[in-house]
């Protein structure tokens, strides 16, 4: 999963932008670390200011529950030491943040956190092609669920959160990544949709530099005169190239081709590892019979 950690934050606010006098009531960063969300600040926001009433139709925060929240001058210097020198993503990320730079300005403040992924940029390019990217449809093509009411702060970050992971494991299937670094995902954000397929490729074959062929005392080239293939889980067909050991750290990987010649390296232990999928255990990778 993710090789550092990202926090993911959502602002419900009393307007579409800070320069049109929209305001924070609410805010959610959930942090995640490794492969699940491991600490969360969850707080509603007063900002001396009024609530329309469609928002209140909208996200159910009413006047007198901002009216009786934290002061903002209070909220968000806790914010950001929550957020720290971590990566940031939001789903619509111009959004959020424009909003948290717009009230840490109003307080004298500078956030430093490390980049910003946005998690709709990114959707359309791992998954082209559906019909929305809005928060709720998006999820509920991918099989996410809400665990609480949509346009509240927690539940969105909560979803937007498990998207990225969603992600992160696509990918990880996809590409062979053992582990994704968020600027990877930065990067990825910044390219047209037709690039990322080619620039993830590049990025996945990058660490066959360090692989060296395992001392197993017998000759690769004789052992690729029998391919053997192997069927992934959902679908693929591969060919094992070889075993190997990784130079950096002397652990034991698999390099296998896919059809389009692309070549990828995954952890021994991962490529045969059992998984269990809806209740059934399936291996990650099957042999298949010649």
């Amino acid at each position: 999963m993710f090789e550092k950690p990202v926090v993911m934050i959502d602002f419900e606010t009393s307007g579409m932008t800070p320069e049109q006098g929209g305001r924070v009531t609410e805010v959610a960063a959930l942090r995640i670390e490794g492969g699940e969300i491991v600490d969360r600040y969850v707080s509603l926001i007063n900002c001396r200011v009024r609530i329309p009433y469609f928002i209140t139709e909208l996200t159910g925060i009413t006047q007198s529950m901002v009216d009786h929240a934290p002061p903002v001058s209070e909220v968000m210097p806790e914010l950001l030491e929550f957020i720290g020198s971590d990566v940031l993503a939001a789903h619509n990320a111009s959004f959020d943040e424009k909003f948290l730079l717009a009230e840490s300005d109003r307080l004298g403040l500078w956030p430093s956190y490390d980049g910003v992924i946005c998690s709709v940029k990114l959707s359309r390019r791992v998954f082209p092609g559906l019909g929305s990217y809005s928060l709720g449809p998006l999820a509920s093509s991918l099989g996410i669920r809400f665990k609480g009411s949509a346009h509240r702060a927690e539940a969105d970050a909560e979803v937007a959160s498990k998207l990225m992971l969603r992600i992160a494991t696509e990918l990880g299937e996809r590409y062979g990544f053992n582990g994704i670094d968020p600027r990877l995902l930065q990067d990825v954000n910044k390219l047209t949709a037709a690039k990322v397929p080619a620039f993830l490729k590049q990025q996945s074959a990058g660490p066959l530099a360090e692989v060296v062929p395992a001392k197993t005392g017998k000759n690769v080239a004789a052992n690729r005169a029998k391919v053997q293939r192997y069927r992934h889980y959902k679908g693929g067909i591969y060919e094992l190239v070889c075993e190997a050991t990784q130079e950096s750290d002397l652990s034991p990987v698999i390099v296998y081709r896919s059809h389009d010649g692309s070549i990828w390296t995954r952890p021994k232990a991962v490529f045969f590892e059992t998984l269990e999928i809806n209740g059934v255990k399936v291996q990650r990778f099957t042999p298949i019979a010649e």
